[in-house]
């Protein structure tokens, strides 16, 4: 009894000690943030630089307000959000699906391995004109373009977390009649998800960064357009507020990832959790 009593304790001490590291990691991310945004102010209005060149936070808010009540930037938000969502999801699937193949039959590495790792090296960038070419600068061309970016970073982890698979977990869930499908699911998944994890998180950043190229280079609604658009009519501010809003998005995208992998892999966030109050 006395020993329940005192394990509930401790782990009421350590929620306790998560939120209050929580709550001041939050304060500094806020006291750097608004340090940056009142330095930005003050180098706009010193007169130093051409304010038409460099708008002030200020007058960047005002222009965001504008294309918000509008409905124009959230017209653009929604549609780069539906080319990256859907090349995302194509790319994580293939990768993962390709990954797996690979790390468990010999013969598919054998034969994909030096095709795979032949276009692994060609930047996915260097593909834009190809991709126009070949879809038009329709919805196709992106999220081809998304998905081809995204691939990578999740085959590569997924393989590696996958091949390099505990040998000894091996033969001891072999032990126990695990075999084929069973020891896949119950055994090498598991133990290959924080290599997978990695490559998911390294290519949410990729499929940003693959957006904006497809919408720069031809696009009617998007984030990247209304870039392209603004420099066009030289609005810099309205330049900004999509900068700022490619911002939020990869920062909003990557915080509801980690969210779901402590609501559903508690033992993901407890591991996180501890690194962050060693430091």
């Amino acid at each position: 009894m006395s020993a329940t009593l005192a394990l509930n304790a401790l782990k009421a001490r350590t929620r306790a000690l998560g939120k209050q590291i929580l709550g001041q990691n939050f304060q500094l991310g806020a006291l750097g943030l608004l340090a940056f945004v009142v330095l930005w102010e003050s180098v706009s209005r010193s007169g130093w630089i051409n304010p038409i060149m460099l708008p002030a936070p200020s007058v960047v808010a005002r222009s965001a307000v504008d294309l918000i009540a509008s409905g124009e930037l959230i017209r653009h938000v929604l549609s780069s959000l539906w080319r990256a969502f859907l090349g995302f999801a194509i790319g994580s699937f293939l990768g993962l699906a390709l990954g797996i193949l690979m790390a468990r039959l010999p013969g598919v590495h054998c034969l994909l391995n030096p095709l795979v790792q032949i276009f692994r090296a060609i930047p996915s960038l260097a593909f834009v004109p190809l991709a126009i070419f070949w879809f038009g600068i329709g919805e196709i061309s992106k999220i081809v373009l998304i998905a081809f970016g995204v691939f990578f970073p999740v085959w590569v982890n997924t393989y590696l977390g996958t091949r390099d698979t505990n040998p000894l977990f091996s033969r001891a869930a072999a032990s126990l009649g695990a075999r084929g499908w069973r020891m896949l699911i119950f055994l090498i998944l598991p133990a290959a998800l924080p290599f997978i994890i990695a490559g998911v998180r390294i290519a949410l950043g990729s499929a940003l960064v693959l957006l904006v190229a497809s919408e720069l280079t031809g696009a009617q609604f998007g984030v990247g357009y209304l870039i392209q658009l603004s420099q066009q009519v030289f609005r810099v501010d309205h330049m900004f507020v999509g900068l700022i809003t490619l911002g939020l998005l990869g920062f909003l995208f990557d915080y509801a990832f980690v969210c779901g992998l402590r609501k559903f892999l508690p033992w993901y966030g407890a591991e996180n959790g501890q690194a962050n109050g060693t430091r």
